[in-house]
């Protein structure tokens, strides 16, 4: 029987997580409980609809906590 061996940095970059991707997955489900979306059998406009009101979401919530500047945060909807 062989063993599985992985390099100690290998194994560390598996195990961690990303704090900010953890913040962005919060929010996402947050908003989905909010607005009774269920992804998976959401149409194209709920889906298009909680991508942008998470991304503008995620990133007052990542400028407030850096204190940036909230004018950066590019608003809903806007091309």
């Amino acid at each position: 029987m062989s063993s599985l061996r992985i390099p100690p940095s290998e194994a560390e970059q598996y195990f961690r997580r990303d704090p900010e991707a953890k913040r962005f997955y919060e929010i996402f489900f947050r908003l989905c409980r909010k607005y009774d979306v269920r992804w998976t059998s959401a149409d194209e406009k709920e889906k298009q609809f909680i991508e942008e009101v998470t991304r503008v979401t995620y990133e007052r919530d990542r400028a407030i906590r850096l204190g940036l500047p909230l004018e950066d945060v590019r608003p809903a909807f806007v091309s």
